[in-house]
């Protein structure tokens, strides 16, 4: 087995390649090419985190594997990581185990990578402006990864202090080239592509501000009592998932619409899987809105962990392991 590091893994992993590789892992399971159960939660007793289990068994490319989760809230106050993961990977043939890898890296690099596919297939071919809600890990990633798939010209950051707003712009201006400044969140909801990376339990997104034409990936929220979107925002645009059976189960962003009665289930326009094999219309007409709402989906865990895996056995890279 390999021990894969985040340095290991920052090594390895090129984010063209991820983008591609979860590109053909959305195609795949919405082709019925993939066994991906709902995440199992639990609760310690006392405590305010939750462990999530996320097991994937992937056809194409051949993956199999589970991801670890767990989230802390109050780990803020004790100077430690809301959000810590371990993935381990297992040979799709037989099995075995083949490497465990820090899943906190992976989790944020095929996020973003999913925002950057759904960016490249529904977002305007002309589109300019980047909108980033939040300056944390995910946000780094999605400017990184969406800058990939568009050329845009400036970045706007909303963020809880001007102070983080300004520091993050700064990092995007000296990392991409790409002209950023700090932005209120009805200047930033006015770009072209939003990024809304938040751990907001409510909208971040003021509905009104949102231009004609204009994408929104939403990735912040994952549970069924919280989201980044308000209702006016989802019943106005047209809405693409990672997975169906996660999103209806698990995102926020949809089932309070629901139970308000104001949206219904049906109305999604489908999984991004489906627009990669053309069997779903992806943007109907350049004026607009399209939503593709993200709970995490481990088929995309899969597919990345392989290409580490894979990336580190050709460069000799991690750590040999052996139980015995």
């Amino acid at each position: 087995m390999l021990l894969l590091s985040r340095a290991d893994l920052e090594t390895v992993l090129d984010l063209d390649r991820v983008i591609t590789t979860v590109e053909r892992a959305f195609a795949s399971y919405s082709s019925g090419r993939a066994d991906v159960p709902l995440r199992g939660a639990v609760h310690p007793p006392g405590t305010d985190g939750v462990l999530l289990s996320m097991p994937c068994a992937l056809a194409e490319p051949p993956a199999l594997g589970t991801k670890v989760v767990s989230v802390f809230r109050a780990n803020a106050h004790k100077g430690l990581p809301t959000v810590t993961s371990l993935y381990l990977l297992s040979d799709y043939e037989t099995g075995a185990p083949l490497a465990v890898m820090d899943g906190t890296y992976l989790t944020a690099v095929r996020t973003a990578g999913g925002s950057a596919v759904a960016t490249k297939h529904l977002a305007r071919p002309d589109a300019q402006t980047l909108g980033v809600f939040g300056t944390g890990v995910q946000a780094r990633f999605h400017v990184l990864a969406l800058a990939r798939v568009r050329d845009f010209t400036r970045v706007l950051v909303a963020a809880t202090s001007l102070q983080k707003a300004q520091s993050f712009a700064t990092w995007v201006t000296e990392t991409t080239g790409i002209p950023a400044q700090p932005a209120s969140h009805e200047d930033a909801a006015r770009a072209d592509v939003l990024a809304l990376c938040t751990t907001s339990p409510t909208p971040v997104v003021p509905d009104e501000t949102v231009q004609p034409g204009a994408h929104v990936n939403a990735i912040g929220a994952f549970t069924p009592q919280t989201r980044e979107l308000p209702t006016s925002l989802i019943t106005r645009a047209r809405v693409y998932v990672d997975s169906r059976a996660g999103a209806f189960a698990e995102a926020g962003d949809l089932l309070i619409p629901v139970q308000e009665g104001a949206f219904a289930l049906d109305r999604v326009a489908g999984e991004l899987g489906d627009v990669i094999l053309g069997t779903t219309p992806a943007r109907a007409s350049a004026t607009g809105v399209t939503v593709y709402k993200s709970v995490g989906a481990a088929f995309l865990d899969a597919a990345t962990a392989r290409l580490a895996y894979d990336a580190a056995v050709a460069r000799g890279v991690g750590t040999p392991f052996a139980f015995s």
